[in-house]
Formats: structure tokens, C-alpha cells, sequence
């Protein structure tokens, strides 16, 4: 309420006047920071990197955590990585996670403690699936040899498993046979798990049981006299992930568990495992249905597996130390580049699978 009378009375100042800032310069600042033993470790790796000529001096920058980073991502480059993330969507990364005590913070108060023992691991994840629907592939396919078809899809996943969790009919077929043992009639009816196992094409339904080694040796009997230009390039791609696999097996965790403390009762505590490719017959068919089934509940109960673990172990003597490292690398640089070659056949699936949309449209 203004007071009575002729004095004039000047409205309160709510805001103050502009002050002079400064703001920091934050160039050349470092974006992470690392404990002593995080370094520790790292520069014991750095040094086996160095020897290997994984590394370089110019990777330097004052930090071994900066210098393994550097000739990583280097090296992952070297062999592939931009061609296998095209399609491939996932991490690797390299840790040196306590199993034994994993999942529970620890209190930034309390003193640092040595592990028991030094090693780091090298973890492969998948963030997501990536879809190669082979149906309208396999009819071209088997124009050109009745047995093409099985031995592609044979040799196709098989160089897949080495490097990731795949998911495809055999997956489904399982899933819906779980499902239905305990339905009934009616929730049968109303169900698509029954034409799961009804809906495999015959090409990949032959009665000859090629196998994954005979598989591969079609192949590469039949690639020079395919009749198809896309047939010929697929198959060759095919062979060339093969031959970047070969004599590669799958690092699963489980390989590691009884060596590693705690990781043993780290994954059994794991929901699963994310695949790094479904391979199914058409977009929303019975494989999708059942893959997308357990992608809802996947990881609610727990963390997902990782997909691969590699291991290395920094305290060992340097001639043991570079042939572990030279072991894990050989390993990462085979899976990218098959990866990549990988990434080229989902490419030509695509493609086949776009042109028979297509045509589907022009047809209806």
C-alpha cells in the first residue's frame, strides 16, 4: 500500500545489476581420472602394447590408462571396426572389474585395496540385435543348388556363434516347445507357438545332414559357378568370415568362471544374454514373436552376460605377459574383421529382403 502524502517513493530494485564473470578454460582439461592402480596396471599393459607394436610413443600423453585407449581404438580400427559397426551394434572394452565383489558400491571414504590378484578382462557386449530376415535369400539361393541354402545358414551362424549369442528358429523352436508342454487346447488355439516349428522351409529342412565342415567346403566348391552376381558376392563374404574365424571358438564367460573369483556366482545371478543377431525367416514372423517374448523380460532380474571375456593377466613375467596379450588382440582383431565381412552379408540379406518387399508391392 503506498504511504499518504507527496514524497515519491522509488520501486524496490529486485534485480541486481550485471556482474562481471569469468568462465574457466577447461581446454586441455583431462575428461577422466584414474587411481594409482588403475595406472599401475594399465602401464604394465602399455608396455606389453609398446613390445607388441600395438602402441606407439606418440600414444603417450602422461597418463598409461590415455595410452591404451589410444592404441586400442587404433588397433580396432586396423582390423575392421568401422565396417562392423555398419551393423553390429556393440562395445568392447577393456576392465579390471572385481567379480568377487561386483554389484557393490563401494564408499568413496574408504581406503583403496589391492586385488588379490591383477588381471584385466576384455568384454564384448551386444546393446542390441541385429535383424537378418533370410527368407526371400533362401529361395534364391536354392535356384542355384538344392543344398545351398542349409549350407549357407549352417556356415553363416556358425562363424556368428564364435563371436556372439545368436537367435534364430532353433531358439524359437525351443522357446514354444517350453510353452507348450504346459498349455492346453484352447491357449494353443489362440497361440502362434505352434507354427513356430511348422513354418522352417524345406530347404533348411533337408533330410542330408551337411554340417558346419562340409557346409563350408560346398561353399567354397560352388561359389565360382554360381549363376547370381549377389549369390556369388554373399557366398564370398561368407567364406571370408569363415577364414578370419577359422580355428576361433566362442570366449564365453563360463570358460573363465572356475579360474576368475566370484564370476562363477556373477553369472548365475545374470538374465541372459543379449544376441547379437536374429536371424529369422520374414520382419514380424514366429521367430520374431518368440524373440520379442523373451527380449521383455530379458535383464529384469538381473544383469545381462557379457557376449565374450578375454583375460590378462599384468603381474605375469614379460615373455608370458606379451604372448597373453598377443593372444586377447589376435583374438579382438579375428572377430572384427570376421564381423565385418559379417556385416557385408546382413547388408546383402537386406537387400534381397528390400527387392522382395517390393516386388510384393507391385504385385498386390
Amino acid at each position: 500500500m503506498a504511504a499518504s502524502g507527496g514524497r515519491d517513493h522509488s520501486s524496490s530494485r529486485l534485480i541486481g545489476l550485471p556482474l562481471a564473470t569469468t568462465v574457466p578454460n577447461i581446454r586441455n582439461l583431462r575428461w577422466h581420472y584414474c587411481t594409482r592402480t588403475d595406472e599401475q596396471m594399465a602401464a604394465r599393459l602399455g608396455k606389453s602394447l609398446l613390445r607388441l607394436g600395438i602402441c606407439s610413443a606418440r600414444d603417450w600423453s602422461g597418463s598409461a590408462v590415455d595410452l591404451v585407449a589410444r592404441g586400442f581404438k587404433r588397433f580396432c580400427r586396423a582390423n575392421d571396426s568401422d565396417d562392423a559397426r555398419k551393423i553390429w551394434d556393440g562395445e568392447l572394452r577393456i576392465t579390471d572389474c572385481h567379480f568377487d565383489s561386483y554389484g557393490s558400491p563401494c564408499s568413496p571414504f574408504q581406503p583403496e585395496t589391492e586385488p588379490e590378484s591383477e588381471m584385466l578382462y576384455m568384454i564384448g557386449e551386444f546393446n542390441s540385435s541385429a535383424a537378418a530376415p533370410i527368407g526371400p535369400l533362401l529361395d534364391q539361393l536354392r535356384q542355384e543348388h538344392e543344398l545351398l541354402p542349409r549350407a549357407f545358414f549352417d556356415v553363416f551362424t556358425e562363424n556368428l556363434y564364435k563371436w556372439m549369442r545368436v537367435y534364430d528358429y532353433r531358439d524359437a523352436v525351443e522357446q514354444a516347445n517350453c510353452y507348450m508342454e504346459g498349455a492346453d487346447a484352447q491357449d494353443l488355439k489362440d497361440s502362434f507357438y505352434p507354427l513356430v516349428e511348422k513354418k522352417i522351409p524345406e530347404c533348411i529342412r533337408v533330410p542330408t545332414d551337411i554340417g558346419y565342415k562340409d557346409g563350408v567346403r560346398l561353399l567354397e566348391d560352388i561359389q565360382p559357378r554360381l549363376r547370381n552376381t549377389m549369390a556369388r558376392r554373399l557366398i564370398r563374404e561368407v567364406l571370408t568370415m569363415d577364414d578370419h574365424g577359422r580355428n576361433r571358438e566362442h570366449a564365453s564367460p563360463s570358460k573363465l568362471a572356475d579360474q576368475i573369483p566370484g564370476l562363477d556366482e556373477y553369472l548365475s545371478d545374470t538374465d541372459g544374454c543379449c544376441p547379437g543377431c536374429a536371424v529369422t525367416w520374414h520382419e514380424s514372423d514366429e521367430i520374431i514373436a518368440c524373440f520379442d517374448e523373451e527380449a521383455n523380460t530379458m535383464g529384469q532380474n538381473g544383469p545381462l552376460e557379457p557376449s565374450i571375456m578375454l583375460r590378462i593377466r599384468v603381474d605375469r613375467p614379460m615373455n608370458q605377459l606379451d604372448e597373453e596379450v598377443r593372444g586377447v588382440f589376435g583374438h579382438v582383431g579375428a572377430m572384427l574383421r570376421s564381423l565385418a565381412a559379417g556385416a557385408k552379408v546382413v547388408e546383402l540379406i537386406r537387400g534381397v529382403y528390400d527387392e522382395y518387399l517390393c516386388n510384393d508391392r507391385l504385385k498386390s
